[in-house]
């Protein structure tokens, strides 16, 4: 049985609960935007992710930002992040401006030694931040971002071949 005092205190720390969580909320603008994505170790030097990819925890990634009207194509906002233990970053770009941006996140470094070397044409990705894109959320997934490893592994002939790519590249 529930005492009174009890009883007070449980309505007292649902109510604290409660107000926390408004309060982060609403740290949350209404214009800021997220872009969430992944980075990982192309370990067979494949220019696609496989099933002997890894991921990066601690990657530094930079999200830059141009109106989509630009002449001069000036970065007028940029934020960094960094990928977690899962290979997986969020950037927040507060404050949005009316959200009538192109956006490119880019690979800046990488912890692991060696798969530092950014892999041409997976060292980036386009997010438009367009409001009228039609999306009903702010947040916006960029594809997969790749460092290549400086030798492949071993058994990457086996595996690509796995893949019927054709002729697998001999390692």
């Amino acid at each position: 049985m529930m005492t009174r005092w009890s009883s007070s205190a449980a309505v007292l720390l649902a109510a604290a609960v409660l107000t926390a969580a408004a309060g982060l909320v609403a740290a949350v603008r209404e214009d800021d935007f997220f872009v969430e994505g992944s980075v990982y170790c192309d370990t067979c030097r494949a220019g696609f992710e496989t099933n002997v990819t890894v991921p990066i925890a601690g990657a530094r990634v930079r999200l830059e930002c141009r109106h989509f009207m630009s002449a001069s194509g000036a970065v007028e906002r940029s934020a960094e992040g960094a990928t977690d233990a899962a290979g997986k970053y969020r950037v927040e770009l507060v404050d949005n401006r009316g959200a009538e941006e192109v956006c490119v996140v880019a690979l800046v470094s990488s912890p692991m030694p060696g798969c530092a070397e950014k892999e041409a044409g997976r060292d980036r990705a386009q997010v438009e931040l367009l409001r009228d894109a039609g999306l009903a959320t702010t947040v916006r997934r960029a594809n997969p971002l790749g460092f290549l490893r400086d030798q492949p592994l071993p058994n990457c002939g086996q595996i690509l071949a796995a893949y019927a790519l054709g002729s697998a590249p001999s390692y």
